[in-house]
């Protein structure tokens, strides 16, 4: 019995530390694809960490984006039913907006139509 939990326990282990590191090499994959990330003084991880603080949820997905020249991460936080969209300056980590995700607002609305 001991050595089925242990087996068990195990593999386990392999299959979230695989999981791990596929998804270590999946992101550092963007970024390589994106000549815009060398040109960013705020790391992706810090800009989530600054989306996630202002609009209190967990960040679903993130992209760096060039606006009018200007590099910015798009970042969509998640709280909930609730989804924020975040833009944080890729130069100096300011949170430029954030703004409910105008797709689930429109889906919410579409929705309660369909209630009546």
């Amino acid at each position: 019995m001991k050595r089925k939990l242990l087996s068990m326990i195990a593999g386990t282990a392999v299959v979230l530390g695989g999981m791990g590191a596929a998804m270590a090499a999946t992101q550092q994959g963007q970024g390589e694809d994106d000549p815009n990330i060398g040109q960013a003084k705020v790391t992706l991880t810090q800009a989530i960490a600054a989306a996630e603080q202002k609009a209190g949820g967990r960040a679903a997905h993130a992209e760096l984006n060039d606006e009018n020249g200007k590099l910015v991460f798009g970042v969509e936080v998640v709280n909930g039913q609730q989804a924020t969209d975040v833009k944080v300056d890729a130069m100096s980590g300011q949170v430029l907006s954030a703004q409910a995700d105008q797709a689930d607002a429109e889906h919410e609305g579409k929705g309660e139509a369909n209630d009546d």
